[in-house]
C-alpha cells in the first residue's frame, strides 16, 4: 500500500464503495456527483496506479476536484504521475498551477527540475515562491545554481521562500553526505538580506554541516547577546556531537551571564557527555543560586554516587530552595550507599543537618535507621521532626521506646506517633497489648494520652479498657475516655453510644455520641431493617439540625421501603428539605427494581429546583413505570 496519510486512509477506508481500479476510473468519466468523484479520487490514492493517470490529469484544471486529483497523484509512484503535473505546469496559472508546484514538491521528483526553474521568472509572485520551495525539496546542483542569485534579485515578497528553498536544498546536501555544499549554500543564506529567523536557521545548519569544524562559529553564537540567537545555540549544541561540543559549553559556563548560566548547564547535562556530570557537580557547590539549584536538580536526574557529598552539603543549605532541590535530589538518587550517606548525617553536630537527614530517612524510607532516629527524638531540637518519621515508618517493636518517651516529655508530638503507628499496623489491636501495661501505671497527661492511643489501636481490649475509664471518678480520664469512645471506629462501640445518647446531662456528650451512632450505625452487618430502627431511635434523640442532618445522610444508605418513608417525613421542614430529598433519591435509587410502587408513592412529594437531582428523580419515576 502506498504511504498516505493516516487520517485520509481512515476517512477512506471506512466508507464503503468500490476497491477495483478500472471501477473507479469509470466514476470519473461518468455524470456521477461531484463529491462521488472526489471520494473516488482520494480511493486512487490507495489503489490507482500508472492506468489511473489519464483520467486524474484532465482534473488539475477542475477547480472543485483539482485538490483531490493532486492527493492522487502525490501517492502514485510511477512516472507517469510526474510527468502529468509536469506537462500540467504549461497549462494552468494561479492556485492551481501553484497546487500542482507544491505537488511537485512534495514528490521530490527530480525530473520536475527543469519546469519548476522555469517557473522562477513567471510573472505570479505566488509561483514563484511555491516554485523555489519545491525546488529546494528536490534539491541538487541546479536547483542551488538557479535560487541562490533570487537570495539578492528576488522582490521582497518572494525573498523569504527563496531563502526556504535554499535552506530545504542545503539540508538534503547535509544529508547526502555533501558536506561541503552544505556548509556553502548555508552560509550564502545567512548571508543575505533575510529576515533574523531564516538567517539563525541558516546559522544553526551551517555549524552543524561543519560537524567539528562548526565548534568555532557555534562558541560565537554562544557568545552572543542576542537572546534568540544564543537560545540557537544551545539547541544546536544539544544536536552537534563531540567533546569538543561539552568543552565548549564547560568553557562558557563560567563566563555567561547569570540569566544564561543555568541554560547552558541543561543543555550540557542533557547531552549525556562524561565530562557533564564534574562540571554539574561543581556547579552545585558555589555559584548564583539559580545555577546552584539547577545542578542539584540535575544531579537528582543524572548524578550518581560521586554526586552524593554535594547533595548532602546542599541539603543542610541556609537557602530553603537549595536545601529542598538537594533533598529532593538525594530522594531519587538509588542505592544502599546513598541511605549510608543520608544516615550519617542524623551524626553531624549541625542542626540542620540532621534535620535534613531526619527528613530524608522518612522520605527514602529507611527503616534501618529507625535505632538511630529514636535516639535522636530524644534531642529536643530535632524531636518534633523525628517522632514524625516514626509516626511513619516506625512499627509495634518501636511502640516500648516511644512509650518510655512519652513517659519522660509528655510530648503531643509522641502522641501523635503512636497513634500513626497504632492506626498503620495490620494487627492493630496488638498494640493494645503494649500500651495496657504503660496506662495502668501512669497518671496525669500521660493516662490521657494513652486514653487516645487506645482509639487508634482498637480491638476489644482497648475497647474495655475505654469502658472502664468511661467510669472513672476522675474527669479528666472519664472525658477523655468517653470522647474516645465517641470517636470509635468499628461498630462493637454502638452499645455505650446509644447508652451514652440516652442517659448523658451534658448535651454536649449526647450529641457526641448521636455523631457517633449516625457514623457507625451503616457500618454494621446487621439487616436493613435493624440498621433502619437503629437510626430512627437515634434521630428520635437529635433536637438539632446539625446532627438531623447526619441522621438523613446515614439513612440514605439504606435499602428498605419503610427508610423511604422515614425520610419522606422530613420533606415539611425547610432546614432539612435539601437533605431529605437528597437522601430520598439514593434510597430510591437502590430499591426502585424490587419496589418500584413505593418508589413513585414517594417520589409524588419530593421536588426540588436542584437540575441534577430533578433529572434523577425523573429517571426514577420512568423506571418506576409512571412515566
Amino acid at each position: 500500500m502506498k504511504l498516505i496519510p493516516l487520517l485520509l486512509l481512515t476517512a477512506v477506508t471506512a466508507c464503503a464503495g468500490p476497491t477495483d481500479q478500472q471501477q473507479l476510473i469509470a466514476i470519473l468519466g461518468s455524470d456521477a456527483p461531484l463529491a462521488e468523484k472526489a471520494l473516488t479520487c482520494k480511493r486512487l490514492a490507495i489503489y490507482g496506479n500508472r492506468d489511473a493517470v489519464p483520467a486524474l490529469a484532465p482534473l488539475l484544471a477542475d477547480e472543485k476536484l483539482a485538490s483531490v486529483a493532486r492527493i492522487a497523484l502525490e501517492a502514485i509512484p510511477d512516472a507517469a504521475a510526474g510527468t502529468a503535473l509536469i506537462e500540467a505546469l504549461g497549462k494552468l496559472q494561479g492556485k492551481l498551477l501553484v497546487g500542482v508546484i507544491n505537488t511537485l514538491g512534495i514528490r521530490h521528483d527530480p525530473a520536475a527540475g527543469a519546469a519548476l526553474v522555469a517557473k522562477l521568472k513567471d510573472a505570479d509572485p505566488a509561483v514563484v515562491a511555491a516554485a523555489a520551495v519545491a525546488l529546494g525539496r528536490i534539491g541538487g546542483d541546479p536547483v542551488a545554481t538557479a535560487l541562490v542569485p533570487l537570495l539578492a534579485q528576488a522582490p521582497d515578497a518572494v525573498r523569504p521562500a527563496v531563502a526556504e528553498g535554499c535552506l530545504l536544498c542545503a539540508g538534503k546536501f547535509a544529508a547526502d553526505g555533501q558536506s561541503a555544499a552544505a556548509v556553502q549554500l548555508f552560509d550564502t543564506v545567512r548571508a543575505a538580506n533575510l529576515a533574523p529567523p531564516q538567517k539563525l536557521e541558516a546559522t544553526r545548519g551551517a555549524i552543524l554541516a561543519r560537524q567539528a569544524a562548526g565548534v568555532p562559529l557555534l562558541a560565537g553564537q554562544l557568545q552572543s547577546p542576542d537572546r534568540p540567537t544564543f537560545y540557537m545555540a544551545l539547541r544546536t549544541a544539544r544536536d552537534l556531537p563531540g567533546r569538543e561540543v561539552a568543552q565548549l559549553l564547560a568553557a562558557e559556563l563560567p563566563r555567561a551571564a547569570a540569566d544564561r548560566q543555568s541554560a547552558l548547564l541543561l543543555a550540557l547535562a542533557e547531552r549525556g557527555d562524561a565530562e557533564a556530570l564534574p562540571v554539574v557537580i561543581n556547579a552545585a557547590k558555589s555559584g548564583p543560586m539559580e545555577l546552584r539549584i539547577t545542578a542539584v536538580t540535575l544531579l537528582g536526574q543524572r548524578g550518581d554516587l560521586s554526586s552524593v557529598p554535594v547533595l548532602v552539603d546542599a541539603a543542610a543549605a541556609d537557602d530553603a530552595r537549595l536545601a529542598q532541590a538537594a533533598r529532593s535530589a538525594l530522594v531519587k538518587l538509588p542505592g544502599a550507599e546513598v541511605d549510608a550517606a543520608v544516615v550519617a548525617m542524623l551524626k553531624q553536630s549541625a542542626l540542620k543537618a540532621r534535620l535534613a537527614g531526619i527528613e530524608l530517612v522518612g522520605a527514602r524510607c529507611i527503616a534501618s535507621a529507625l535505632p538511630s532516629v529514636l535516639q535522636a527524638a530524644k534531642e529536643p531540637e530535632v524531636r518534633d521532626a523525628s517522632l514524625k518519621v516514626l509516626g511513619e515508618l516506625a512499627g509495634s517493636a518501636e511502640l516500648p521506646a516511644l512509650l518510655g518517651l512519652l513517659a519522660e516529655t509528655k510530648s503531643d508530638a509522641v502522641e501523635a506517633a503512636l497513634a500513626s503507628i497504632c492506626a498503620r499496623q495490620a494487627g492493630r489491636a496488638a498494640c493494645a497489648d503494649q500500651i495496657l501495661p504503660a496506662l495502668a501505671r501512669s497518671e496525669g497527661p500521660v493516662q490521657l494520652a494513652l486514653l487516645r492511643v487506645l482509639r487508634s489501636a482498637g480491638g476489644p481490649k482497648a475497647l474495655a479498657a475505654l469502658r472502664a475509664a468511661a467510669a472513672d471518678a476522675n474527669a479528666g480520664v472519664k472525658e477523655t475516655a468517653l470522647r474516645a469512645l465517641c470517636e470509635w471506629d468499628t461498630p462493637d462501640a454502638l452499645p455505650d453510644l446509644v447508652q451514652l445518647a440516652q442517659t448523658a446531662t451534658d448535651p454536649k456528650w449526647k450529641i457526641l455520641a448521636l455523631r457517633g451512632q449516625f457514623r457507625l450505625i451503616p457500618l454494621q452487618t446487621t439487616a436493613a431493617d435493624q440498621k433502619l430502627t437503629a437510626l430512627k431511635a437515634a434521630l428520635a434523640l437529635a433536637g438539632r439540625t446539625e446532627e438531623k442532618r447526619l441522621g438523613l445522610a446515614a439513612l440514605a444508605e439504606t435499602t428498605t421501603p419503610e427508610a423511604l418513608r422515614c425520610v419522606t417525613t422530613f420533606l415539611s421542614a425547610n432546614d432539612l428539605r435539601e437533605e431529605a430529598i437528597t437522601a430520598a433519591v439514593a434510597i430510591a435509587e437502590k430499591i426502585v427494581g424490587s419496589h418500584p410502587t413505593e418508589v413513585a408513592e414517594a417520589l409524588k412529594q419530593v421536588t426540588t429546583k436542584n437540575k441534577q437531582l430533578a433529572q434523577r428523580i425523573h429517571q426514577l419515576q420512568v423506571r418506576a413505570g409512571k412515566k
